[in-house]
């Protein structure tokens, strides 16, 4: 009848369109592809370009649709999977934890329920990964949580271990072996976000020393917070302080000394996070075996 044939020639159509937007995706992503690894990645191109490849990937069926079926399938599953990657790797390099999580929770479902086709090598590392970067944003909550869904023969890949044994650490007030970890990463992804991390633990440091002593000395401080020297330690506590605001003078440095003021109640942020007050345990800890030597 006129009708089924009307039927069959959208159908004919509609997968044309299909199979002319993953060559069309496919083509745009080796242009993004390039741009990415050039060294350093170009970043703007690469933007631009992940702009336009989302547009495209919206006339795939199968986009963040598991149950959908096409004569395309496996090509749009493996191209959108791969660009999501390479934007989460990008976000990763450039710091953006915003880029960062929006394109990896739009991963996560291809990691999950697209189980028909084969696993993505970048799988764990891109998992290793999102857990770095919810320790660098203080999520350790999340970060449990997160794990708990992780398999256990996935949590002993190189990529998930070593972020959990980085996170141990942390609990532990280890921060030497935090430094020695991460010149030890499993990937130089890794790098960006551990540099984040290190930044993270310095504040909580920061702000937790100012209540765990009375007097501390230059060369302590700059082992406490994990610095090379004293210049780089001065420019960070100058910058730290100016955060608290122009009247706080909680770090004050008399010769090669530093004495720490009294906190008001009312100045004091409340503490959300469980690491911080492992860190201040482990601080007062720290501080009384010094005493007692």
């Amino acid at each position: 009848s006129k009708a089924t044939v009307s039927v069959l020639n959208w159908e004919t159509l509609e997968m044309a369109d299909v199979a002319k937007a993953v060559k069309e995706g496919h083509d745009l992503f080796l242009q993004y592809k390039k741009f990415h690894g050039e060294s350093p990645p170009n970043v703007g191109e690469c933007t631009k370009l992940l702009k336009k490849l989302k547009i495209i990937f919206t006339r795939f069926p199968t986009f963040l649709n598991p149950e959908a079926t096409t004569a395309t399938r496996a090509q749009e599953v493996i191209l959108v999977r791969e660009t999501l990657e390479h934007a989460v790797l990008q976000a990763a390099a450039t710091k953006n934890m915003d880029d960062f999580e929006k394109h990896f929770e739009m991963l996560r479902v291809y990691y999950s329920d697209f189980n028909d086709e084969p696993k993505s090598e970048r799988r764990l590392l891109i998992l290793g990964l999102h857990l770095l970067r919810l320790l660098a944003v203080n999520m350790t909550r999340t970060f449990h949580m997160e794990l708990e869904r992780i398999k256990v023969v996935d949590q002993d890949s190189m990529y998930i271990k070593d972020v959990i044994q980085l996170e141990r650490y942390i609990m532990e007030g280890s921060y030497h072996k935090m430094l020695q970890a991460r010149l030890k990463a499993p990937s130089t992804h890794y790098g960006p976000i551990m540099e984040m991390l290190l930044e993270t633990v310095r504040r909580e440091v920061f702000k937790c020393a100012m209540t765990s002593y009375e007097t501390l000395s230059m060369e302590g401080a700059r082992k406490l917070l994990m610095f090379d020297n004293n210049d780089e330690l001065l420019k960070f506590l100058d910058e730290e302080t100016k955060k608290l605001g122009a009247d706080h003078h909680a770090w004050r440095l008399k010769g090669n000394t530093f004495t720490f003021s009294e906190v008001d109640d009312g100045q004091k942020k409340k503490e959300h996070l469980p690491f911080q007050q492992l860190i201040k345990n482990q601080l007062h800890y720290t501080h009384e075996l010094q005493r007692i030597a």
